[in-house]
């Protein structure tokens, strides 16, 4: 599976990721009109000072080791999977933000394995964009439910 269609997986399923940011839009440009709503893993936040801030909204997987009913990424719901590499969220972002598409990345992911692996996949994409690519722009990363309280402090120093 190439890193375009892991996207268009793991954008879609991050819509349901609770958060303060439009996703999940579907509206087309009108004739003469400016600018299209797509649901395209771009989506928008706005800052305490009220700006509008354009964010890539991804799940680093959707390949769940959990059953919640309630939940679309369970493991018994038939929806096609996909899991991104640390390297490959970092380059994504920052491939955006030089195009001037994003300003920053919201990442959430379902549990892979176990809550610490996952979210030590997570602190591995933070570490990369903040000390390998020096990126200075937004990240909101979510923490796993039942990690451990070290890696949440890692997370913290790193982003």
């Amino acid at each position: 599976m190439d890193i375009f269609e892991k996207l268009e997986i793991l954008s879609d399923a991050a819509k349901y990721d609770a958060s303060c940011s439009s996703s999940g839009s579907n509206r087309k440009n009108k004739n003469n009109g400016i600018g299209n709503g797509d649901v395209s893993g771009i989506c928008h936040s706005w800052g305490a000072d009220g700006r509008c801030i354009s964010l890539l909204k991804i799940l680093f997987t959707n390949a769940c080791i959990y059953d919640c009913k309630y939940c679309i990424n369970r493991r018994s719901n038939d929806v096609r999977r996909a899991t991104f590499t640390p390297r490959e969220v970092a380059d994504l972002t920052i491939n955006f933000y030089k195009r001037n598409y994003i300003e920053g990345l919201f990442l959430s992911s379902a549990v892979i394995k176990n809550p610490d692996y996952t979210m030590e996949l997570l602190v591995q994409t933070v570490t990369i964009l903040r000390e390998e690519y020096n990126f200075n722009g937004y990240i909101h990363c979510k923490t796993i439910p039942g990690c451990s309280k070290e890696l949440i402090d890692k997370l913290r120093k790193t982003s």
